[in-house]
């Protein structure tokens, strides 16, 4: 099987933070994907590495070949690519088959990418959206008409106008763009991760810098995703990132009761299986591990279970739970 991801503003392969250098989504993706394609010999993967800037491009090649990557795997190809994405992606989805699962990494704002173009990408079958949001920049912008044009060039029209986020500050201002956002993507899952301004910024404090959206039309790919962000979190069920030094796993801190209430108020009298369970609650802030330690609080007493796919006192995927 072919495997495809595309980093639409790769950018130099490496930024600084705190004075020091650090990797960047490039050179983390090419080490991940020698791990991969070493381990899976039956797939090939290929990491296209796109910037329209072409001294961008040239920091980045430089970077790589002096990162001490061994040769790469014969399953995987890297494609280093001076192009603006509003044209590159378009002519990716043609020709590439639509049975090739495919993951993008996109910056819709700064490196401008239509809505139209994202929503291309989302209706193929087997396709993921990662969409690095800049709210902070876009909240400066929403009222500015000189930078009109840019917002009507992200949602490909002008009826951003006309929500009602445009009367609203603050809080409440960024609640309804969010959604609204959410909204005109054609997909049937999207988790949002929340990042605040750090000690480097200018406008540090509570004040949200932007959002990370993952968008997908499979419920797997939601759950997959949940599980990853997870411990990278600092606030309770919000799965909201901090600076550093206030960093908690966010694992440590929901609490189980709120998802005990949830499952015997939703699911009262009913049976299913634990990937179902998981299924249908994907937009909850909890990972496996959390319903299977509230389920074996329940079992024998709120809930039986009948084991098919794991033994004694393990739960997962076809295991039946039936709510009494």
């Amino acid at each position: 099987m072919r495997l495809a991801y595309v980093d639409c503003f790769a950018g130099p392969g490496q930024y600084e933070l705190d004075g020091y250098p650090v990797e960047g989504s490039p050179l983390i993706v090419i080490r991940e994907g020698i791990k991969f394609a070493q381990s899976n010999n039956e797939q090939s993967l290929a990491l296209y590495l796109v910037d329209d800037d072409p001294r961008q491009v040239q920091r980045l090649d430089a970077k790589i070949k002096t990162a001490g990557f061994p040769q790469y795997p014969k399953n995987l190809d890297v494609k280093i690519i001076c192009k603006d994405s509003r044209s590159f992606v378009p002519e990716f989805l043609e020709r590439v088959g639509l049975e090739i699962p495919a993951f993008f990494l996109i910056d819709p704002y700064g490196h401008p990418l239509p809505i139209p173009i994202i929503n291309g990408i989302l209706r193929r079958p087997r396709a993921e959206v990662f969409i690095n949001l800049m709210w902070f920049q876009i909240n400066r912008d929403l009222n500015n008409p000189k930078v009109e044009a840019r917002l009507n060039q992200l949602f490909g029209n002008s009826e951003w106008r006309e929500q009602k986020f445009m009367q609203l500050h603050g809080a409440e201002r960024e609640v309804a763009f969010l959604n609204y956002f959410k909204s005109q993507l054609d997909c049937k899952f999207v988790l949002q991760f929340r990042i605040r301004h750090d000690r480097e910024d200018s406008h540090s404090g509570e004040r949200t810098k932007y959002y990370l959206l993952h968008a997908s039309n499979h419920v797997k790919a939601a759950l997959l995703m949940k599980e990853v962000m997870w411990p990278l979190g600092d606030e309770p069920g919000t799965f909201d990132f901090g600076d550093e030094t206030q960093r908690v796993l966010i694992s440590e801190t929901p609490p189980e009761e709120e998802l005990r209430e949830y499952l015997l108020s939703n699911f009262h009298g009913k049976e299913l299986t634990f990937d179902k369970i998981l299924e249908y609650t994907w937009h909850l802030p909890f990972i496996p591990k959390h319903y299977l330690s509230v389920l074996r609080q329940l079992e024998g007493k709120e809930i039986t279970i009948s084991r098919v796919t794991s033994k004694r006192t393990g739960i997962r995927g076809l295991d039946l739970i039936r709510f009494k």
